[in-house]
């Protein structure tokens, strides 16, 4: 079975849009990964970008189709840099710092969650 392959990345949500019609357009299967995460957090925490992948066979053919189309390939031996964890004060809660990014994120989020519900209903009693 093959796999995904990232060949793009992109900040703009649209950007990435383009490149999957684009890509779809020519018979090549296309997958955005992190779309949602970015739509949601994307303005405050930097995901590194809506990474556009394809299949392993369809590799070659999408390269030739953006080459085409005037998108910047990417380089042979460029590497993708990793997500830095996040910094500020989730850095310096002990226990968030063995989860995964996207596990800090979901747990502040719930906690946020909370807290609110409780100053709603204290604030009901008074």
């Amino acid at each position: 079975m093959d796999k995904m392959v990232e060949i793009a990345r992109f900040q703009n949500q649209a950007e990435a849009f383009m490149l999957r019609s684009l890509l779809e357009s020519e018979g090549i299967e296309c997958y955005l990964k992190d779309e949602i995460i970015n739509q949601m957090y994307g303005g405050f925490v930097d995901f590194g970008g809506i990474k556009v992948q394809v299949m392993e066979d369809q590799v070659p053919h999408a390269m030739d189709v953006m080459q085409a189309n005037g998108y910047e390939l990417p380089k042979e031996d460029e590497a993708i840099a990793p997500l830095a964890p996040m910094s500020g004060f989730v850095g310096k809660i002990p226990f968030l710092r063995k989860f995964a990014l996207e596990k800090q994120l979901l747990i502040i989020l719930i906690v946020t969650a909370l807290l609110l519900a409780l100053l709603v209903y204290a604030g009901s009693i008074f």
